[in-house]
This record gives structure tokens, sequence and C-alpha cells, in this order.
């Protein structure tokens, strides 16, 4: 006999009160480890991509391109966390980009005068825009069409991803941004690796935005540490030192 609280208890009780207690426990455990695997279903994709960052010393010859050269399903960029990273000297760069949280802020090159807000790396290729071959329409203003924001195109072998500091008027004349006023504004419009008109505390250009503020300490040799995060997982899927180059 079992005594519970001086009161004799059966042992066919016992055994019932043990089981019951074996069961829940059972099912407890089970409900979590059904949770875990539910979380960990979703595969990370692979993705393998050729990344360029130039510094010419002005806003024409520098940019920044990954160019997809291979992933195991599409992947939309809606999904995608791009983090950088840098030092030089003193001073420690990088900044994180994340699909549709906009990450730029540039002044209008029209009369409307009104500020141009987008998310950078912007999207090129087949799989962004349907039918797409050459560099037109859109493609000669990306951050004011929603198409190739960050976030709202898909990656496939062969699509692109680009910045450029703020400079051009983005138009296909090549020409340079001027104020209201006739001055020239933008990255190396006045003089190499400096910004002039382009105020950080109001904007942030495509640049910015990718590298971090100061990037334009970065010169041909430099380090850019690049990873890519697939945010359902949390999973690194593209990670690689980049080399900067002169452009």
């Amino acid at each position: 006999m079992i005594k519970k609280n001086d009161q004799a208890v059966s042992p066919v009780v016992g055994v019932m009160l043990m089981l019951v207690v074996t069961i829940i426990i059972a099912t407890v455990v089970s409900g979590f480890a059904g949770g875990m695997i539910a979380e960990g279903s979703q595969k990370s994709p692979n993705l393998a991509m050729d990344v360029k960052i130039t510094n010419s010393g002005t806003w024409t010859g520098s940019s920044f391109s990954a160019t997809v050269t291979g992933v195991s399903d599409p992947i939309r960029t809606s999904d995608l966390k791009i983090v950088t990273s840098w030092k030089k000297n003193d001073v420690i760069g990088g900044n994180t980009s994340i699909g549709n949280v906009v990450n730029v802020i540039e002044p209008s090159v029209t009369s409307s005068g009104l500020n141009v807000a987008s998310t950078a790396p912007y999207g090129f290729g087949m799989a962004t825009i349907p039918g797409e071959s050459g560099i037109s329409g859109s493609a000669l203003t990306p951050n004011k069409a929603p198409e190739r924001q960050f976030g709202n195109y898909t990656l496939s072998t062969g699509v692109s991803m680009s910045a450029q500091p703020f400079g051009g008027r983005n138009d296909g004349t090549g020409d340079s941004y001027t104020d209201e006023q006739g001055h020239l504004c933008g990255y190396g419009a006045v003089s190499k690796y400096i910004y002039t008109g382009f105020d950080s505390d109001d904007y942030t250009d495509p640049m910015q935005a990718l590298l971090g503020y100061g990037w334009e300490e970065l010169r041909s040799g430099d380090t850019v540490s690049l990873k890519v995060i697939f945010v359902p997982t949390g999973k690194t899927i593209f990670s690689k030192d980049i080399s900067v180059l002169e452009g």
C-alpha cells in the first residue's frame, strides 16, 4: 500500500497517477519538439554572386554592384538583409539594408523640389522587369521605380543589384547635378573623394545606404566585408570580403 497524507492509496491508483504524469510530460516534450521541427522546416537557399565595389573619387566612376551567378531557388529580396562592415584607420563603417525598408533620401533633380525616398540596392535584369533588355525606361531612374526597389524584386541568375553615390541626374544624359544657384553638387563634383552641396545630415545616397557614412574614405585595396542574410531562417547565405577597386 502507498500512503499519502497518512491515507492509504492502492497500488493501482499509484500506478495510474504515475501514468498520467508520464503522459503529460510526453505531451509537453512532443509539442516542444514538434515546434522546433516546424521552425526549422524552411530551408535557406544557396546564393552565389560576383560583387564589385569601386571608388574613383567621383559619382560617375563609383558604384556597388552584385550580379547573381547562381541560386538554388529564386529569392525574394523582401526576405533578405544585406550587412556590410569595414575599417579604415580609426574609422569603422558599414550598414544594414533590409528589404522594403527605406534607406535612401535624395534631393530631387527636377523642378518639383521634393526629396526622393527609395530602398537600395536597385534591381536590374530579366527577373526584375519581364522582357527587359538593355538600359531603358525605369532603369534610368531606379530610385523612382517601385519594381526596382530592394524588397520588390526577386534574385535569380543574371539579376544584378546596384547602387551609386549622388551626383548625376540619372536621366541618361550624364550631366552633373546642380542646385538652384547653378552650383555643382554631389560626390566628387568639385573635388575628388568629397561630397559637395550634399548634406549627410539631411540626405543619404545609395552608396551611403549600402556602405555607411564615410565610405568615401575607402581606397583601392581596402576591404569591405559583405553578408547576405536570409531573414526567415536567420542564416547567412552569402559572405565575402570584397577588395575595393579604383574604378
